[in-house]
């Protein structure tokens, strides 16, 4: 899912209900739930089931030592949680 479609349902639930606590599964089969505490964090996903995710801030300050792959790219992901 995209971050344009995800943000336009997202938009239509608090149309719907304003005063809803937003919260996750701990995994896929929902064995624990927790409030969601941030609002999102700009990186970079590989894309495979069990891909890494490297935030937009630590390229910034450690990218030629540690993420030069990423080094002046556009982030392909927002991490939700």
């Amino acid at each position: 899912m995209k971050l344009k479609e995800y943000a336009k349902l997202i938009n239509k639930l608090a149309e719907e209900y304003p005063d809803a606590l937003v919260v996750y599964a701990s995994d896929d089969e929902g064995n624990s739930f927790q409030k969601v505490n941030h609002a999102g964090t700009v990186g970079f996903f590989n894309g495979n089931y069990h891909g890494d995710f490297i935030d937009l801030g630590s390229v910034e300050e450690n990218g030629d030592n540690d993420f030069e792959e990423y080094v002046g790219k556009k982030p392909n992901a927002v991490c939700i949680n």
